[in-house]
């Protein structure tokens, strides 16, 4: 059996290309890093923009079975109540600022990445 070849390194990115990573990690952060070679970063970027999406998906599966139980929004329930959270409410609700928290985390890393492949992109002669 023969090794395979030596991989060539991929050519520089061109403006074009880190603008178009830039855009790619806006709407997903991480796909954006990984198509600019920055394998590990993007990766963790998606990992916490997973992460994020699914602790407020459980967030949000949470608010309907409510709604659903209660036969009112669950905000007004704590009108009712004077201010004060029903029993259980509290975790839910951390659960829901959680995952939007990391979520804005990766976007955050990612809009960063990005400006960092744009700064080292090379302009088209």
């Amino acid at each position: 059996m023969s090794a395979s070849p030596p991989r060539l390194p991929s050519p520089p990115l061109t403006g074009e290309d880190a603008k178009a990573c830039l855009c790619t990690n806006l709407a997903v952060p991480g796909l954006g890093s990984w198509r600019a070679g920055w394998r590990v970063s993007g990766a963790l970027q998606l990992l916490l923009a997973a992460l994020g999406l699914a602790l407020s998906l459980a967030w949000f599966a949470w608010f309907l079975a409510e709604w659903a139980r209660s036969g009112r929004l669950p905000i007004l329930t704590l009108w009712d109540q004077d201010g004060h959270l029903p029993p259980g409410w509290l975790q839910y609700l951390l659960l829901g600022l959680a995952g939007l928290g990391l979520f804005v985390l990766a976007l955050g890393w990612a809009f960063i990445t990005s400006l960092c492949v744009r700064s080292t992109a090379r302009e088209p002669r």
